[in-house]
Parts: structure tokens; C-alpha cells; sequence
């Protein structure tokens, strides 16, 4: 038995515990947000929950979303990132009791029409971008 556990102590003892870093972790970029139109470049609203998205092949798009802000800040988001993208709205209507909202942009010799619509007084949302 003394034998064994000299034996078992020398083997031990040769054994070379060897610990090396792992390398740094790269970085995690934030994920971009989700695009409502892919041709406009144009950002879901801020929180909001995509439901259903299509696109078409020259572009024009419809999405249903959810979110808990009002009609006003929705469209404020869209309207300010196109606006920064250099689109000039040229009209803007609203229709069936404030609660749908329809708006023509223009960019050199391209229009589009953007319609917004909540949905009654839920905090559900269809936009449509027709090129």
C-alpha cells in the first residue's frame, strides 16, 4: 500500500499544470435596427415590435408594427430621418379622425408616397412607402 501511494504521489508530482489567457473577446457591435423600407434606409420606429414586413422589387414597402407612442412621434421619427436623408415633404394630410396620415416626399427627379395608419386608437401601426 506504501508503495502505491509513493508511486502515485511521484507520478503526481511530474505533472505540469499549464494555464494560458485566452486571447481578448472581440468586440460586439450593436445590432443595426430593423429597416421598415430597405431602398429608403429608413429605421423602425424606436422600440417598436415588427409584425409583418413586405417589400417590393422597385422598392415600395408595407409594414405592421407595434408600439405605445402616439400617431405625432411615430410620423416625427420618419418625417426626421428623411429629412436628414435630404427628402422634401411636399404634402401632408390627415385622414379618418387623426389617426391615419398620408405624406408625399420628393429627392431630385424621385417621389414617393409614405401613408401611416394607426389602427383606431390601438398601438398598432401600418406603413406603406410607394414608389
Amino acid at each position: 500500500m506504501r508503495l502505491l501511494f509513493v508511486a502515485l504521489t511521484a507520478l503526481l508530482s511530474s505533472c505540469v499544470l499549464t494555464v494560458q489567457p485566452l486571447p481578448p473577446a472581440e468586440p460586439v457591435a450593436p445590432s443595426a435596427p430593423a429597416l421598415v423600407n430597405s431602398r429608403l434606409g429608413l429605421p423602425a420606429y424606436p422600440g417598436s415590435r415588427i409584425l409583418k414586413r413586405e417589400e417590393k422589387g422597385d422598392g415600395s414597402s408595407e409594414v405592421q408594427f407595434e408600439t405605445s407612442a402616439d400617431l405625432d412621434r411615430v410620423y416625427a421619427h420618419f418625417h426626421d430621418h428623411l429629412s436628414k436623408a435630404g427628402w422634401s415633404r411636399w404634402t401632408l394630410e390627415r385622414k379618418g379622425a387623426a389617426t391615419k396620415l398620408e405624406a408625399r416626399y420628393q429627392r431630385n427627379n424621385t417621389s414617393f408616397k409614405l401613408e401611416l395608419d394607426q389602427e383606431g386608437r390601438s398601438g398598432r401601426y401600418k406603413l406603406g412607402i410607394d414608389f
